[in-house]
């Protein structure tokens, strides 16, 4: 089940965190790579068993009839928060590639539960695909998924990373297109006129935001600049 294979992934994430922890204090080539090779492994659980292989939506496993704790938390939320945990750790200390790959997959599993959450508020414990989607529910996917995005350039710009900045344009994106192909032809009367303004005003929000970044680091660099030029006859 999920359930079951939700605790395998959160203890080898565990296992990656404890290992990479015993680098930190004392190096050694069998907890570096030995960290790495468990946040591989449990990333390899997340791409093959938590989005397809025993995905509710798929299986029409039962997600419990508490709104919160519920098979999503643990399915999802929990190993989210938890390989954004491994990502905070490791960066500056392991490779680029890998540090994008732990926090490109917690914002995967983040995603998942948020899309699967709206899904079980219009739907009710059974999620299934065969039971199709309603209008309201359809419009609530591209406000959730605007809301991921906006939240991950802001965490992506917080901590320099650009892995969460790609993931959010990528994440706006797929809205984009929702928007343009399915909201269109699915929705009617207000909930369409909402879905395209809303998307309007999060991507000029989100265009006056990167304005402010660069004009940012603009600055940053013409002050660094001027010791420099001053020393010139």
């Amino acid at each position: 089940t999920l359930g079951e294979q939700s605790i395998y992934t959160l203890l080898t994430i565990g296992f990656s965190g404890a290992l990479m922890t015993l680098d930190f204090r004392s190096p050694s080539p069998v907890f570096r790579y030995g960290s790495m090779i468990a946040g591989v492994l449990a990333t390899l659980n997340v791409l093959s068993l938590h989005m397809f292989g025993l995905n509710p939506y798929f299986t029409g496993e039962g997600t419990g009839s508490w709104p919160i704790v519920n098979l999503l938390l643990i399915g999802y939320l929990l190993p989210a928060l938890g390989y954004a945990g491994l990502a905070f750790l490791a960066r500056e200390r392991r490779p680029k590639p890998f540090v994008a790959m732990l926090a490109v997959s917690g914002a995967v599993l983040g995603f998942l539960w948020a899309t699967l959450s709206v899904r079980r508020f219009w739907q009710g414990e059974n999620i299934a695909d065969w039971k199709g989607f309603l209008q309201n529910e359809t419009y609530a996917y591209s406000v959730v998924w605007l809301l991921i995005g906006v939240a991950l350039l802001v965490l992506g710009s917080r901590f320099k990373a650009r892995s969460l900045r790609l993931a959010s344009a990528g994440l706006v994106m797929l809205t984009v297109l929702k928007v343009f192909l399915i909201d269109m032809s699915n929705l009617e009367g207000m909930l369409r006129a909402l879905s395209f303004i809303r998307l309007g005003a999060v991507l000029i929000g989100i265009g006056l935001f990167y304005q402010k970044i660069l004009a940012s680091t603009s600055s940053g660099t013409a002050r660094k600049s001027l010791p420099a030029e001053a020393e010139q006859p």
